[in-house]
């Protein structure tokens, strides 16, 4: 009888530590994956940035296209052409 009692006890710790090892694994896979998606969240909001300068610069130079067209018509408005 006691070696039975021994024998789950062992059986316990046996499959104790199987799952301490499976969730350590687990553990290590998550952080990798973890880290990937820090690194893609990273590169993403780079992205952004760069992306948000390059519509400001755009935008910037299309007003200024604006206004350089509407001094050009406001000199044809001037002429006579009658």
């Amino acid at each position: 009888m006691a070696t039975d009692v021994l024998k789950q006890l062992d059986e316990r710790i046996q499959a104790s530590v199987a799952r301490i090892h499976q969730l350590r694994k687990e553990n290590e896979q998550l952080a990798q994956k973890l880290a990937e998606t820090e690194k893609k969240y990273a590169d993403a909001a780079g992205m952004v940035k760069q992306l948000s300068a390059e519509r400001q610069q755009h935008e910037n130079e299309r007003n200024d296209v604006r206004t350089r067209i509407e001094k050009i018509l406001t000199r044809f408005d001037g002429i006579d052409l009658g």
